[in-house]
Formats: C-alpha cells, sequence, structure tokens
C-alpha cells in the first residue's frame, strides 16, 4: 500500500472508527511507524480483538507492548520482528501483562542465546494459545509455564540449555497439545520436559534429529503406554544423516520397521521414510507420520529408497531438489501455498512444470520460490500460467535469461499476472528491472541488490513514476533484453494508464510503475542514505516519503 493511501485510510477511515474496528494488520516496518506516529494506540480502540505485526522494528516493540495493556478486548497478538533483539525477557513480562489476551504468535529472534530469567510478574497471564517460531531454550520456556497456567497449546522450537535444568514448579492443568521442534535436545531431556504435564496430554507432534534414540520404537510405546494414556494423535518426525560404515541404512530400515508392529496399528499411527542423497552427494533418512502428512514442510529429493506413501498431504511449503516423474506420484498436497525450487536440473524433464497440477491445487499457489540457478525465464512464465495466483515471488536474477533466442516465429507469449511482491536474490542491473515492470504490471513491493556505481541510477528509473520521465529513462523498445525481443507496439501509455482508457493493452507498453510503493535495497553502505534523500528532493521526485536504514537494508516508502 503506498504512504498517500494509507495516510488517507488513517485519517478518514481508521481514527472516525477507532471504536469500531475489531482487527488490525500491519505489515511494513515504515507503514507501522507511520501508524504509531499518526494513531493514539490507547483504550479508544475499545472493540479491537487481533491485532498483527509483521517486521515491526526491535527498538518499537517494547513501546507499542506497553500500550496494548490499555486495550480491553485484546485477545489476539501475532508479532514479526525484522531483526534481532538483545533479550526477550522483557518481551515475555509485557505480553504476560496482557489483561485478557488468549492467542500469541511469537517470531522474535535474539542476538545471546543465553537467556535472562523473566521479570517477576505478580499476575499470572490468561494465553491459551502460545506460539514461539524461533528457537528458545529448555530454561526459557520452563520460565514461561511458570506464568501462563492456562496454556491449552504450545508450539515451539527448543534448544539445549546452557544451564543446569531448572524443575517446573507449576503445571499448566489444561495444557493438552504441544507441537515440539527440537534442535540439539536429546530423548532424556525431552522426556523430562514432556513428563511434567504427560498424563494431561491429548496431541503431541514432535520433529527432530541427531539422537538415534528417538527411533526406539520400544523406548516409546512405553513412555507412551505409562505416562499418556489419553494420547489420542501422535505425529513425529525424524532426520538424520547416513555417515561412515559403522551404521548402514539397514540398521535405520530395521529401527523403523518396529513402528510397524500392532501397538501402533491399533491407534491408527502410520510412518514412512525416505532414504535419500542430497545435491552434494551425502545420504539422509527421514522417517515421518502420515495419513495425514501435518508437518508445515514437504521435501522431493532424489530417493535411493522410499516406503510406499499415499494420501493426503497438508504441508504449506513444498520444496523441490530433484525433478523426477511426478504424474503417477500418489499423494495430494490439498494445503499448499507456497513452491520452492531450490537444487537440481529441470532440463532433464521438460514435463516436470506441467505434471505439477496432479499434486497441487492451482488457485491455492500464492507464493512462488526460485533459487534454482537453472530455471530460466520461459520455465518462469510456464509455472505462472499453472498456477495463476501467485502474488509473491523470488527469483535469482540469470532467470531473465531465455534458453534460446527468439526468433520472428517463435515469440515469447505472456499472460497476465497478479504479482505483487518480487525479490531478486542475486545483484540486478536497470535491464533487469525494466524486464520485470514489463511482465509484473501490478508490482507494489520490490527487493532487489544493485551493485554500488548503478544504485543510484536504477533508484532514478524506478522513482521516475510519470510517463514522460520514463520515457526519458528508458531504454529503447527496439534493444533485446537478454534474447527477450518486445516486438509489440510501442504506446505512449503504461499498462495501467491504458486500462483505465479501457484500450487495448500490451503487455510490454511502457514500464511504468505506477503501483509501486515499496523498495528495499540491499547491503547498503549508511552513507548512500543521505545520497538518495537529497536525489529525491532535488530532483523532485516523491513528494511524500519515508527512508529507514536498518541491518544494511534500505526501505524506501512512498
Amino acid at each position: 500500500m503506498s504512504k498517500t493511501t494509507f495516510q488517507y485510510r488513517c485519517k478518514y477511515i481508521v481514527l472516525p472508527n477507532i471504536h469500531r474496528i475489531l482487527s488490525i494488520h500491519l505489515s511494513n516496518l515504515l507503514l507501522i511507524d507511520y501508524f504509531f506516529t499518526s494513531c493514539t494506540f490507547d483504550y479508544l480502540f475499545t472493540r479491537l480483538e487481533s491485532f498483527t505485526l509483521n517486521n515491526v522494528k526491535s527498538e518499537n516493540l517494547i513501546s507499542i507492548l506497553t500500550n496494548l495493556a490499555f486495550l480491553p478486548r485484546l485477545f489476539s497478538l501475532n508479532v514479526t520482528c525484522i531483526d534481532k533483539i538483545r533479550s526477550r525477557s522483557f518481551i515475555y513480562y509485557l505480553i504476560i501483562s496482557l489483561p485478557v489476551l488468549k492467542y500469541c504468535q511469537l517470531y522474535i529472534d535474539i542476538w545471546n542465546e543465553d537467556f535472562d530469567y523473566l521479570i517477576p510478574n505478580n499476575r499470572y497471564s490468561s494465553l491459551e494459545y502460545l506460539t514461539i517460531g524461533t528457537k528458545c531454550s529448555l530454561n526459557e520456556l520452563c520460565e514461561l509455564l511458570l506464568y501462563t497456567p492456562q496454556l491449552k497449546r504450545l508450539s515451539c522450537t527448543l534448544s539445549a540449555s546452557n544451564n543446569s535444568l531448572s524443575e517446573i514448579s507449576q503445571i499448566p492443568v489444561c495444557l493438552n497439545t504441544i507441537h515440539l521442534q527440537l534442535e540439539d535436545i536429546s530423548f532424556d531431556e525431552f522426556q523430562w520436559l514432556i513428563s511434567s504435564f504427560s498424563l494431561q496430554l491429548q496431541v503431541l507432534s514432535v520433529s527432530t534429529q541427531g539422537d538415534i534414540e528417538f527411533l526406539d520404537a520400544h523406548r516409546w510405546q512405553q513412555f507412551i503406554s505409562c505416562q499418556m494414556p489419553i494420547l489420542k494423535k501422535f505425529y513425529f518426525q525424524y532426520q538424520t544423516m547416513i555417515s561412515g560404515l559403522l551404521v548402514t541404512p539397514e540398521y535405520y530400515y530395521d529401527l523403523m520397521k518396529e513402528f510397524t508392529s500392532s501397538f501402533w496399528h491399533e491407534k491408527q499411527w502410520f510412518f514412512t521414510y525416505q532414504h535419500y542423497k542430497s545435491n552434494d552427494g551425502d545420504s539422509w533418512i527421514t522417517f515421518y507420520s502420515t495419513k495425514p502428512y501435518r508437518w508445515s514442510r514437504y521435501d522431493f529429493h532424489e530417493v535411493i529408497n522410499q516406503h510406499h506413501e499415499t494420501g493426503i498431504n497438508l504441508a504449506d511449503e513444498v520444496n523441490f531438489y530433484n525433478y523426477q516423474t511426478l504424474t503417477q506420484y500418489p499423494i495430494q498436497f490439498t494445503q499448499t501455498t507456497r513452491l520452492n525450487f531450490s537444487q537440481g536440473d529441470i532440463t532433464q524433464n521438460p514435463l516436470f512444470i506441467s505434471d505439477l497440477t496432479h499434486l497441487f491445487c492451482p488457485s491455492k499457489i500464492t507464493e512462488l520460490i526460485i533459487s534454482n540457478e537453472k530455471f530460466r525465464f520461459e520455465h518462469l512464465l510456464l509455472l505462472l500460467h499453472q498456477f495463476p495466483n501467485i502474488q509473491f515471488l523470488t527469483i535469482p536474477q540469470n532467470i531473465l535469461y531465455l534458453s534460446l533466442p527468439q526468433t520472428e516465429t517463435n515469440r515469447l507469449i505472456i499472460n497476465k499476472n497478479k504479482i505483487m511482491k518480487v525479490t531478486i536474490l542475486n545483484q540486478c542491473t536497470l535491464e533487469d528491472i525494466q524486464i520485470l515492470l514489463r511482465w509484473c504490471p501490478n508490482l507494489r513491493s520490490l527487493d532487489i541488490e544493485v551493485q554500488k556505481e548503478n544504485l543510484q541510477l536504477v533508484i532514478y528509473y524506478l522513482l521516475s513514476r510519470n510517463t514522460k520521465q520514463i520515457h526519458r529513462n528508458r531504454l529503447p523498445l527496439s534493444l533485446d533484453f537478454k534474447n527477450i525481443s518486445f516486438w509489440k507496439q510501442e504506446y505512449n501509455d503504461c499498462i495501467s494508464c491504458r486500462n483505465k482508457k479501457n484500450l487495448n493493452s500490451s503487455i510490454f507498453s511502457i514500464p511504468c510503475n505506477h503501483h509501486l510503493s515499496l523498495l528495499c535495497c540491499r547491503n547498503i553502505n549508511y552513507k548512500m542514505i543521505e545520497k538518495f534523500r537529497i536525489m529525491i528532493n532535488k530532483e523532485k521526485l516523491l513528494n511524500d516519503y519515508a527512508i529507514e536504514y536498518l541491518d544494511e537494508d534500505m526501505y524506501l516508502w512512498w
């Protein structure tokens, strides 16, 4: 959303209706800054129940959370920090102090993994659902549990404690659902934690790697039978790299086979595994629950051995490291919204992209991430054709090349798309950006890295918003951009302008970026910020804008 549009909505929609607003979702660090300087966030938001902050700066977080204490009906809070914070201790203190909060999701990284114990709080939290999306220690979690007696569902990523483990003196009596991502946690440490409230558990989800004790089916069976009498759902995932001659793949096969006994079948808990080779040649085994698959991510690798798997897969994200034939693949990904193409040679299977529609619901895919530099522009266009609702796109710079030059009889056909945000992974040029703007007419946000000597020219081009400025500074349409020839008729108006006039538009019209309002330039020297500010003001490129420098990145919003 542009700065002008947001200012208008704040003034004429938000402020007059403060007492009627039920939910607020903010996802731009500069937009968040403006919102809290223009709106007094206090008890006047009498009906606000849900508040989401994505990409908030850590330096602003404490003041924001302090103001939230005035809200009488804030039941849900979702916070994602764009940068790291020194300690989460005071953040936890402020969240615990929110009077009626029931649901909380936190994604806040810290610089130092040593945990500072919570500031003593005389009150207990009303939290019932807590998700900590970034890594926390066992001691950190134990401290939090002391102040959340009404907690029903917990989800977090756990790491081993540097200090000795402290006993959990107060157990949330309603805690019945736990989802754990374990890092460097042994089975003994895990069992110590879960035993504190295992008698009340109904749902347990565990993802881990490393400690082979987690593949001991008999130990799991005894633990569940003796200490989890009412456990109804159990989801398990274990991953390990096979190295050396001491532990062979067959040894792991035998361990995993023990999870097919009558105990597991009677409870309708089923498992399968993949033995695959990564692109660097290492051999891995992943053992996981199925029917259905409930982990957020699923990977396609070059499989060495795989136990039969069928049914529904509920993964949010699917990653491709191999492009084998998918036509007969017996799994349906019904909830996937993000596709990630990481490695592998897509040219080995030209029909791979067309096969994807057999696995996914095309209308649900909204994000596409391509880090594989073997992809080319025609592959990308085919993916966009197969999945027409893509809004978020991440690509390498070299994808803007075609595999083969075009001919007069083999012209490139580009369909309309809904892409609103693009991230280019490596350094790009003005030429790359011009190509991008030609086939992304709805682009609102751009994240790029440009060589220092070309950066000022690129920013000048992007901010030259009116047609005359763009016409003066653009490259001639007669040029071939990296083998992509633009033969379409040249117009004086951009696509957006022509659509407003109800004229026949062309995808190769002048790339006027009317919708673009947020620019992130990575790896910038802070001294460049003032130069850009002077250029913008001197050339009168923008009337109203905000600029921010954070962790070597520049953010510009207008």
